[in-house]
């Protein structure tokens, strides 16, 4: 059976961006915070690096290979993504991303969890980084509405 709480971490993610973040006007999401980006440019950061993580974990799981090193520049494609998008749009796009993770990972006999077969780091320590990941996202997007 899969890591239930790196699960549910994985998915409050979605469930705060869902929250927090999508209700608000997109004037507040695209304003500058702390001298810099804006909410929606941390929300995109956010989305491209699930998008670039869900290719990666596919190819672990469905090849038995180690996960591929995405740098960080490196775009993330969907095919439908534009820098019009609105920020709800952002986030429909990280859950379809995260959704895809999700079931990948539920459906992983218990074994793979922790399996170095496939590189040195276990899917379990690789997920637990990923949600580590996305508290800290998360506070660069929330802090600055009073979220979280």
């Amino acid at each position: 059976m899969p890591d239930q709480e790196l699960i549910d971490g994985l998915v409050a993610t979605y469930r705060t961006l869902n929250m927090t973040v999508r209700p608000l006007p997109e004037e507040k999401l695209r304003a500058p915070i702390n001298g810099g980006g804006s909410i929606r440019e941390a929300l995109r950061r956010l989305r491209d690096d699930e998008l670039k993580f869900s290719q990666a974990l596919k190819v672990r799981v469905t090849t038995g290979q180690p996960m591929p090193e995405v740098a960080e520049d490196e775009m993330a494609v969907i095919g439908t993504e534009s820098d019009d998008d609105s920020t709800a749009a952002l986030i429909a796009q990280f859950g379809t991303a995260r959704e895809s993770s999700l079931a990948m990972l539920r459906g992983l006999p218990d074994a793979e969890w922790d399996s170095t077969e496939a590189g040195p780091r276990t899917i379990r320590e690789i997920i637990r980084d990923l949600v580590a990941y996305d508290q800290r996202r998360l506070q660069v997007i929330t802090a600055p509405i009073g979220g979280r």
